[in-house]
C-alpha cells in the first residue's frame, strides 16, 4: 500500500475545511452547553431589562415565546452564520497572501503519525497529538486545536488510501 501522496491545496479545499471545522463544533456537547448558557443569559438580560423599564409581567410572559425564538436566532446566527459568511472572505485573502498554501505538500502516514512536508517545512505529528479529526466526502481534517488544523483533500487519494487512513484513525 502506498501511504504517500502529493497535492496542492486549492482555495476550495480551504473553504470546505473551514465549513467542516465550524460544523464539527456543533457535535461537541460543551459547545451546545455554551450555546444554551448564552441563550439563557440573553433571555434573562432581555426579560430583566423589559421588566425594569416597566413592562408588566403578564405582558412579558405573553411575549416570552417570541423573545425565546429571536434570541435563539441571534445566538445561532452569531455562532454559525457569521463564520460561514466571513469564512470565504478570510480564506480568499489568506490564500492570496500565504504563498506556502499554494506550495505542493507531500503527505504520508503510518500507524503512529501523519507527516506533511513542503519546501523548507517538515512535520511529523503522532495521531494521539491531534485533539480530534473529522472527515466528510471531500477531505480529512486533522485538528490540533480550536484554531489549528491540517487538511488532506480526498481528491488526491486513491480509494484504498482513504480506507487505509480511516482504518488508522479508527484506532485513535
Amino acid at each position: 500500500m502506498n501511504r504517500q501522496v502529493t497535492f496542492t491545496l486549492s482555495e476550495q479545499d480551504l473553504r470546505l475545511a473551514g465549513c467542516l471545522h465550524v460544523f464539527s463544533w456543533l457535535r461537541e456537547p460543551r459547545a451546545m452547553a455554551r450555546m444554551l448558557a448564552i441563550w439563557g443569559g440573553a433571555m434573562a438580560v432581555l426579560l430583566g431589562f423589559l421588566y425594569w423599564i416597566g413592562v408588566p409581567w403578564p405582558r412579558l410572559s405573553e411575549k416570552l415565546p417570541l423573545f425565546a425564538f429571536v434570541s435563539v436566532a441571534v445566538v445561532f446566527s452569531v455562532a454559525f452564520v457569521v463564520p460561514l459568511v466571513l469564512g470565504p472572505i478570510v480564506v480568499r485573502r489568506r490564500f492570496r497572501q500565504d504563498k506556502l498554501l499554494r506550495q505542493p505538500v507531500t503527505a504520508s502516514w503510518d500507524e503512529s503519525a501523519y507527516q506533511a512536508e513542503q519546501p523548507g517545512i517538515y512535520n511529523r505529528i503522532p495521531w494521539g497529538d491531534y485533539a480530534k479529526w473529522r472527515e466528510d466526502r471531500h477531505l480529512f481534517l486533522f485538528i490540533l486545536s480550536d484554531y489549528s488544523y491540517q487538511v488532506l483533500p480526498k481528491r488526491a487519494l486513491a480509494p484504498e488510501q482513504i480506507a487505509d487512513i480511516q482504518k488508522v484513525l479508527s484506532a485513535y
